[in-house]
């Protein structure tokens, strides 16, 4: 009867953070940045080297935000706010705070809720460069509110710890970091730095204080770990710092003003121009941007978070053909495949309106789609090149994907309808136009009667 009545009242719980949720939506925005998301992918790949876990597993989201906070919630899912990285004085400082969110997940801490939150990556789609051009999303504003939650509601209820967990949690930290030869003093480096912060700029009940015990107290749990691991002082890894700082100063030039970004970064190295580079082309001086983005490019040639950056500058003066230059560049510095990047070329190339060039764009949109097939913007512009191209079934059936994902489901089920009685029967597009209707045709019925 105990686990009957346990299981009704998280029912209630979830219901009542459902509606508070939505009401609340408007105050977050999460973001996407490939430099950001590929660099904590590296983390997470040095936390897991001996876990059963794969990198890939763990779904790390960040909010934008000038609250200092970290949380998990139901699944694999890890938040993190972009002030929180900023006041990390070390990458060692961010791998501690991903390392005890971990510890969360991996200690099975995390708060289970009915839905598990484990469809998230639907609802929160690729935004330009930190949100630059707004928020690309095909996400419901319920949807979204389910997840993008991580201040002051879930602080206090959703991702609530108990103080054991949290003790469990942090000496885990500490054994993870060991493990991986990263120095697990930073943990509490990072802690005794937010208390300074905390009680000189923020509230208690707006900050890491809130979902997590005093840091103070965790200080201790963390020395008493330290002394259990035989050897944790490992040396820095340059490059991984070199590539943090990098990361610190766009993320302080995109959610800062322009004024502070410059008081804070004046100098003229790398990470100095990079910050200023982004706080000008934010505050419309798109030629001293560009300027910038130059010196540090003539500097690393191989880097192609700059090039994607001086890209969009040009896009968004209307210079498609550098824009393209540029992406196709970042593209192929860039290690890995990205939807982003390709959703970002494939955009550029369908504004220049010119055939050849649309058509390209289509081979890269699908591609795009091919690594992330939530993404429902780049669902959007494959529709519009298919419309361009007066391919309308293909036209038809991207939409309908599209709405397909942003839970518009009775606009999904038409254009499906006008789909199919174009496609060729038997290809990917005809089975998969198909599978929409059957899926969505009971649905729609129920909702229409």
């Amino acid at each position: 009867m105990a686990e009957v009545n346990r299981v009704k009242a998280l029912f209630i719980l979830n219901i009542l953070l459902f509606f508070t949720f939505v009401g609340q939506l408007k105050a977050f925005e999460v973001i996407r940045d490939t430099e950001l998301e590929q660099f904590t992918d590296d983390i997470l790949k040095i936390l897991l080297n001996s876990s059963d876990l794969e990198a890939e597993d763990i779904n790390v989201y960040f909010i934008k935000s000038n609250q200092i906070n970290a949380f998990v919630t139901g699944g694999k899912n890890i938040f993190i706010n972009t002030e929180l990285i900023i006041k990390a004085k070390d990458y060692r400082e961010y791998t501690a705070v991903i390392a005890h969110e971990l510890a969360h997940i991996l200690g099975g801490h995390i708060f289970r809720t009915s839905e598990e939150l484990e469809n998230i990556s639907n609802k929160a789609m690729p935004i330009y460069l930190l949100g630059l051009i707004g928020l690309i999303t095909g996400a419901s504003e319920a949807g979204f509110a389910g997840v993008m939650v991580g201040q002051a509601a879930v602080s206090d209820t959703f991702t609530y710890y108990s103080r054991t967990q949290e003790a469990a949690a942090d000496q885990k930290a500490v054994s993870i970091l060991c493990n991986s030869m990263v120095d697990a003093s930073y943990l509490s480096s990072f802690l005794e730095n937010l208390e300074t912060t905390n009680s000189n700029t923020q509230k208690q009940s707006e900050n890491y204080r809130s979902t997590h015990p005093l840091p103070r107290d965790r200080v201790s749990w963390i020395q008493l770990a330290l002394r259990n691991n035989e050897k944790c002082d490992y040396d820095i890894d340059t490059e991984l710092e070199k590539r943090f700082n990098l990361i610190k100063a766009k993320l302080f030039g995109f959610t800062h003003s322009f004024d502070e970004t410059k008081a804070v970064y004046n100098s003229n190295n790398n990470q100095d121009l990079y910050a200023n580079a982004v706080s000008s082309y934010l505050n419309g001086e798109h030629v001293q941007s560009t300027e910038k983005l130059k010196k540090l490019i003539k500097e690393n040639n191989k880097n192609p978070y700059f090039k994607e950056l001086i890209g969009e500058i040009y896009f968004v003066n209307q210079n498609y053909n550098e824009a393209i230059y540029f992406q196709t560049a970042a593209i192929n510095n860039l290690n890995t495949e990205n939807d982003i990047y390709m959703m970002m070329l494939g955009n550029y190339l369908l504004s220049t309106e010119e055939t050849e060039k649309v058509k390209e764009s289509i081979y890269y949109l699908k591609k795009s789609l091919l690594l992330n097939s939530k993404n429902s913007y780049s669902w959007y512009l494959l529709a519009k090149a298919y419309a361009f191209m007066n391919e309308i079934s293909f036209a038809n059936y991207a939409t309908a994907e599209r709405y397909f994902l942003i839970g518009e489901r009775r606009l999904s089920y038409d254009f499906a309808l006008k789909a199919i009685k174009g496609i060729e029967e038997n290809t990917p597009e005809w089975y998969r136009t198909y599978d929409l209707i059957e899926i969505l045709k009971k649905e729609v019925s129920t909702n229409t009667d």
